[in-house]
């Protein structure tokens, strides 16, 4: 034994002879020599005659101190191979299999970083992994040599094109786990996918969706008949892969993913091959699918003009960021973004000036007589290419779509002329147009169908009374640690109490119960079986509230819907995944920073979180809507859908005669979730 360098009480330090010394770094050198170099198993996806080489990485790390810990015990604290090292130990590549530090080498720290790595539960769900492309530049990252010395690396069995690495990186949002639900229809129902393509050949415009329906069926042919939720998270991956990487695509938009949302309602609301190719003919009509889609948006700007000018780009995945502008004269005065209100006419909305929007549009109010030439100009060229757009024109019985494309080389100034707009008194006064003798009975008809299969819709704020409200299962009001329901304890029970409470011991989670908070279902599940309290902080969560709609016949899949805003100042729209809400939950709704949550309501496969005390909001930054959405509608009834969108906006929700009105928020459009669980923070992951 060597000399004693630090005593204390109960141990002795000493130095280590220096020839153990020299055998415990030369057994650590060797282990580290084993694990340094780790072949490669990337998951593969053909594309012709090109690869797609990839592997996943967990989003939720190893524990990170004990894991950098191990690693600097097996690499003498080298920087670069502590960061490396737990990284690395996650990657999941063929076959779904971790493939790093494999090797047939027996050492306490490369065992613990490993039985971290392997008790970690594989999730199935795509949004808790990301995509790591194995090309040049991942090469370039993870270099063998670095500093002048070697590191833990990966021997690479191949790279990735460039091309095709920078294609998938422009798509790679379409991952995120968003687009999740849309994968798991198209995959899940390939049966009805195969009807969709053979019925093309009967409707009016088989072109429309020739192509979005072959690049369907091609990759959802890839799970080989299995349901979505039966597939190995490494599969889900290759399937997606293999969707955005085939298709049609431009920059980070890829159309065909876009388009498939009317596959998937296609097979969910049509009842049968007439039903199927109506609505397939009805969405395929450019006309009316585009006056459909600018007198919903005018109805969410709150523009009541009777004469408006709408331009629209970006539209199914064209190019967006570009900064279009509309522009006309009124009496001889430009009126446009910089000139915003001339005479009566305005610009009520403008679009791209300082950040690209997903969905660019602008709109001009005419509310004066006169004749107006409207011109496009493309103020910047975000895109760097050919930017289609759309102008469309609506008067009292009267709608136009003007169509063009700004070239990709003209410059801004050169103005593009598109139409005139002649605005008479009788346009501002919205009077009954003129019409044929034939349109007049098409009308009465149509109007006649409504009368007795609608009549006049209502809609109300649904409550408890309507639909099943799974509550919260709240702790009893304690003291002392002992519910006393008849108030305030005596002496003696209190000391009573204190004596029982010296010999309990605190009843811990189970491992199961604890893996059940991590999920939206299981923490549902728990709360409202278990006695709790429940808290959210209100700027977390999205407004919304539950509607009841009421026809005189069934013509709705159901008569209740979930109503959750996307944005301030505009109406609520259905849940939305595709893109996450700017909107939260404030003092209008009549709540605080913090809520209690009262329990939980499934509609239609979505949960909705019951709020105590909130009301709907009387401020205008709120406007209310009645819950009438056209995907609703059952398809025999379709094609009174413009009328009945227009009800979202004409009738607001009335107050429920009796029960608790469901005001909170709608569960969709986050990865996850914020609540305060018995006065503590838990993430709750949406799946």
């Amino acid at each position: 034994m060597g000399p004693v360098t630090e005593q204390s009480q109960e141990w002795e330090l000493v130095d280590m002879p220096e020839k153990h010394l020299d055998q415990m770094q030369s057994q650590s050198e060797e282990v580290y020599l084993k694990i340094e170099r780790n072949p490669m198993h990337s998951c593969r996806v053909s594309i012709g005659d090109q690869e797609f080489l990839f592997c996943l990485e967990p989003k939720l790390p190893l524990e990170k101190v004990e894991a950098r810990r191990c690693a600097a015990s097996v690499a003498f604290n080298c920087r670069t191979c502590i960061d490396r090292m737990p990284k690395f130990a996650q990657f999941i590549g063929s076959g779904g299999k971790k493939f790093a530090f494999c090797q047939d080498v027996m050492d306490a720290s490369v065992d613990r970083i490993r039985s971290m790595r392997d008790a970690a539960t594989v999730s199935r769900d795509v949004s808790d992994f990301s995509v790591i492309v194995i090309d040049a530049e991942f090469e370039a990252k993870y270099p063998t040599r670095l500093g002048g010395f070697d590191h833990v690396h990966f021997a690479l069995d191949g790279l990735t094109p460039s091309t095709v690495s920078a294609r998938f990186k422009q798509l790679a949002a379409y991952t995120n786990g968003s687009f999740d639900n849309r994968f798991e229809k198209l995959v899940d129902n390939p049966d009805s996918l195969d009807v969709i393509q053979k019925e093309l050949a009967n409707l009016v415009r088989p072109d429309h969706w020739k192509s979005v329906t072959s690049w369907a069926v091609e990759f959802v042919a890839r799970a080989d008949g299995r349901k979505w939720s039966d597939l190995p998270v490494h599969e889900k991956y290759e399937i997606m892969v293999y969707a955005l990487l085939t298709g049609r695509s431009s920059g980070d938009v890829h159309f065909d993913m876009q388009q498939a949302s009317n596959l998937v309602d296609f097979m969910e609301s049509a009842r049968d091959l007439t039903a199927l190719r109506a609505m397939m003919d009805d969405r395929s009509n450019p006309e009316t699918y585009q006056v459909s889609r600018v007198s919903e948006l005018l109805r969410q700007k709150a523009v009541t003009s009777l004469c408006t000018v709408t331009l629209v780009w970006g539209l199914d995945g064209q190019p967006h960021k570009s900064d279009l502008d509309l522009h006309t004269k009124v009496g001889g005065a430009e009126l446009y973004y910089g000139n915003k209100k001339v005479g009566k006419c305005q610009l009520d909305f403008d679009a791209n000036a300082s950040r690209a929007e997903q969905n660019p549009a602008e709109n001009i109010s005419l509310n004066q007589v006169g004749t107006f030439e409207f011109r496009v100009n493309n103020f910047n060229n975000r895109d760097n290419k050919d930017v289609p757009f759309e102008v469309t024109v609506r008067k009292p019985g009267f709608e136009e779509v003007h169509r063009g494309v700004w070239p990709r080389h003209r410059k801004n100034g050169e103005y593009m002329v598109i139409c005139t707009v002649n605005v008479t008194a009788v346009d501002l006064e919205g009077k009954p147009v003129e019409l044929s003798e034939s349109e007049q009975k098409k009308l009465a008809a149509k109007e006649a169908e409504w009368a007795r299969l609608f009549g006049e819709p209502t809609s109300t704020l649904a409550s408890d009374q309507d639909l099943k409200v799974q509550l919260v299962s709240l702790k009893m009001p304690v003291q002392g640690g002992q519910a006393y329901p008849g108030g305030k304890p005596s002496a003696q029970a209190v000391f009573s109490d204190l004596l029982a409470r010296k010999h309990a011991s605190p009843q811990r989670q189970t491992l199961a119960e604890r893996c059940k908070l991590e999920t939206l279902t299981g923490f549902i599940q728990h709360v409202t079986t278990k006695p709790c309290t429940l808290e959210v902080s209100t700027r977390d969560f999205v407004p919304a509230y539950i509607t009841r709609v009421d026809t005189v016949t069934e013509v709705a899949k159901s008569r209740f819907s979930i109503n959750a805003y996307h944005r301030k100042h505009e109406l609520p729209q259905q849940p939305r995944s595709d893109e996450q809400s700017t909107a939260r939950l404030n003092a209008a709704w009549g709540v605080g920073a913090r809520a209690k949550v009262v329990g939980f309501v499934e509609v239609r496969q979505q949960w909705f979180m019951v709020l105590q005390g909130a009301r709907l909001p009387s401020d205008s930054a709120w406007p209310l809507g009645g819950g009438m959405y056209p995907t609703q509608l059952l398809p025999e009834v379709h094609h009174h859908r413009s009328k009945w969108t227009s009800f979202h906006s004409l009738v607001a929700p009335c107050m429920p005669r009796a029960g608790m009105p469901l005001i909170g928020a709608a569960l969709v459009g986050f990865t996850s979730f914020q609540f305060i669980l018995d006065g503590k923070e838990i993430t709750v992951q949406n799946r």
